[in-house]
């Protein structure tokens, strides 16, 4: 496990594939029922991703993260019927729900009936994970690597901050981040890269362009028969 993170927040983690947990299964709908046919084309390719708002999420930055998926990747998004969070993966101590349990849930309930390759539970509560001697570290995002799910919270992408599109364009790029582990992107050295580690400070992830680099892009890219632009996304348009 190789956490992103700043003080007492992890901001992005890989895990292996792991078990399974249980609860009821959600249906999918489109999340742009109305998209014009070039909109559709463009994201016909790669693995369907379902975005599955989890208890309380913001609907707006659900939106955008749905948007930056297919204005970056260009895979087919979908966003599902939102689904309460899991008691399952609730930690009383610190009244936040873990992480790892959100994805063995996933795993096991969702990505099974989803009709999606992957599935990203998203939503605005906090969540954790254990990081080194850290039983319960708050984080950001949490994707298993080569797996089927992901995980992103909100939670701490808006602190100290009133600039919506800051926060929106936080939300893309750890949610793209997340995705690019559960694709088989472990973190990368490169310093612009999008699957770059933040080591401790929420300004790398502000610094970052939304891209990946060459040989992460690339990798992408063979595994999935697919193409990724080079450069970085067209901000002005995702971020209106």
């Amino acid at each position: 496990m190789s956490p992103r993170a700043f003080p007492a927040v992890v901001l992005a983690a890989a895990l292996v594939p792991a078990a399974a947990l249980l609860l009821s299964p959600a249906s999918a709908r489109s999340d742009d029922p109305a998209s014009a046919p070039a909109a559709a084309e463009a994201a016909s390719a790669g693995p369907r991703i379902c975005l599955l708002p989890l208890g309380k999420h913001d609907a707006r930055l659900l939106g955008k993260a749905a948007a930056g998926i297919k204005a970056y990747y260009r895979f087919p998004v979908k966003v599902m019927d939102k689904l309460p969070m899991p008691t399952s993966a609730y930690y009383p101590a610190r009244k936040r729900h873990r992480a790892d349990k959100l994805l063995d849930y996933l795993d096991e309930t969702v990505v099974p009936s989803s009709g999606c390759a992957i599935v990203i539970g998203f939503t605005s509560q906090d969540i954790s994970t254990t990081k080194g001697s850290s039983r319960d570290w708050g984080i950001f995002g949490l994707g298993r690597i080569s797996g089927t799910s992901a995980v992103v919270s909100t939670f701490r992408l808006g602190r100290k901050t009133a600039d919506r599109k800051l926060v929106a364009a936080r939300t893309i790029k750890v949610v793209n981040h997340e995705l690019g582990h559960v694709l088989g992107l472990p973190h990368c050295p490169t310093p612009a890269c999008m699957m770059n580690d933040a080591e401790g400070s929420i300004k790398t992830v502000d610094r970052e362009q939304g891209n990946l680099c060459d040989s992460c892009r690339k990798t992408v890219q063979s595994l999935f028969h697919v193409v990724i632009p080079e450069g970085k996304p067209d901000w002005d348009t995702l971020l209106q």
